[in-house]
């Protein structure tokens, strides 16, 4: 087979000792010596970052980074300066404006560099602003941002407003200094410069950038709850927890384990000699149904069923309807 070569910026090729670790046994997240791996894995982003500040990593894309950097560290009406001069720039400017915001943009032609002098007069104009937000390197264009020399005019500007990089790409590639540069939020991903698979994206934050974090009142999810309103959907919540209890003890004929059941999860014993871990791997195989299984000591004897979120009336139906016919037929015993 020919070699596959790889010259995207992002995913880049995986060294075969990442390989290597990719292939070997996976660790249980909740033993000693994963815990030894994570806490030595945001040490040495550290290194790579060149700061002591706190790193932070996120299941997210490069992108679900760009966005956690806008709706944790703003409040609707804060100002915001974005220098983009490429696609992923355009990109901060959206995600501002999908949480409401009105960022000053300071658009360059693209294969330019953000012009220094530019965001001086922008900083100028606009007192108060809130956060700077700008590119290290602005792949879509190539073209690579003198990061030392804006950071140092925001801070030659403004007492206050935070200095946001989006270094994803260019993150253990291009000379950067976060501390020595006075940058409070600084974005990655581990599919670039990184040399890993992609999924996971990193912060590096400073003190200024926390003491935001808690004061951000940007709406940052829940939009389809506050939609329904939350009464709302306690009341849903709490009619298909009363239906699904009646059919699991009607029905079913089961015996609910819970003395004071919740609304969001109903949970009940399975008949003596059934095994609850073969019947529903049975389920999930033939009947494309997941209920859940007991945990610890109660692995295999009862069953949980959901009822929450945007689990329907229909959907636990189809559950009833799956667990009524495999245990009238014997169930797995």
């Amino acid at each position: 087979m020919e070699p596959y070569v790889l010259l995207t910026p992002g995913p880049t090729p995986l060294p075969p000792s990442v390989y290597a670790k990719l292939a070997a046994p996976i660790l249980h997240h909740r033993t000693t010596e994963f815990s030894r791996l994570f806490d030595q894995l945001l040490s040495d982003l550290k290194y790579v970052y060149r700061t002591e500040n706190t790193v932070l990593m996120m299941t997210a894309s490069g992108t679900g980074s760009m966005e956690s950097a806008v709706a944790n560290l703003l409040s609707a009406g804060d100002k915001t300066i974005v220098c983009t001069v490429g696609a992923f720039g355009d990109r901060f400017v959206k995600i501002h404006r999908a949480y409401g915001l009105a960022p000053t943009v300071l658009a360059e032609e693209w294969g330019r560099a953000a012009d220094p002098e530019r965001l001086k007069d922008a900083l100028r104009s606009n007192p108060g602003t809130r956060a700077v937000y700008f590119q290290h390197v602005e792949t879509s264009t190539g073209v690579v941002n003198d990061v030392k020399t804006l950071a140092q005019v925001v801070r030659d500007h403004s007492d206050d407003a935070l200095i946001v990089v989006d270094a994803i790409s260019g993150l253990a590639g291009e000379e950067l200094e976060t501390d020595a540069w006075g940058l409070d939020v600084v974005l990655t991903g581990s599919q670039k410069g990184l040399m890993n698979g992609p999924g996971l994206s990193f912060a590096a934050l400073s003190e200024r950038a926390w003491a935001a974090v808690e004061a951000a009142k940007l709406p940052r999810f829940l939009r389809l709850i506050k939609e329904e309103g939350i009464e709302n959907v306690w009341k849903r919540t709490a009619a298909l927890g009363a239906f699904t209890r009646q059919a699991a003890a009607q029905t079913l004929g089961l015996k609910l384990f819970a003395e004071r059941p919740a609304d969001i999860l109903t949970a009940a014993w399975l008949p003596e000699g059934v095994d609850g871990t073969k019947l529903l791997s049975a389920m999930r195989a033939e009947d494309r149904v997941a209920v859940a299984d007991g945990q610890g000591k109660l692995k295999g004897k009862m069953i949980r069923i959901a009822h929450m979120g945007r689990i329907s009336r229909s959907d636990v139906e189809t559950g009833i309807a799956a667990l009524g016919r495999r245990l009238s037929a014997g169930a797995v015993r």
